[in-house]
């Protein structure tokens, strides 16, 4: 839950630091999230190669709009793998 400049103000010293311990704890948990989500990632990239490949080299004009679809999914996966903090942008642009 997000707090107010004034609302954090206004806790004790015991109720902030419990926040933080909280906070680090989410922060760890996401954190074992993502890369376990990147390992799954990486190995689906890594069996699925030979496709990935082949999408990777397709120009979009001559694609039916599935292909452009696998072709965009491919490459925000081959992204997210490379360089998970560029994701959102890369995305933002293929729209």
């Amino acid at each position: 839950m997000q707090r107010t400049r004034q609302e954090l103000q206004a806790m004790s010293s015991e109720d902030l630091v419990v926040r933080v311990l909280e906070l680090q704890d989410m922060l760890r948990e996401g954190l074992a999230v993502r890369d376990s989500l990147h390992a799954v990632l990486n190995r689906v990239l890594n069996v699925k190669e030979d496709e990935v490949t082949t999408n990777a080299g397709q120009s979009e004009a001559g694609l039916s709009p599935d292909e452009v679809e696998l072709k965009r999914a491919w490459a925000a996966a081959r992204q997210a793998v490379s360089n998970p903090t560029s994701l959102i942008k890369f995305l933002a642009e293929a729209d």
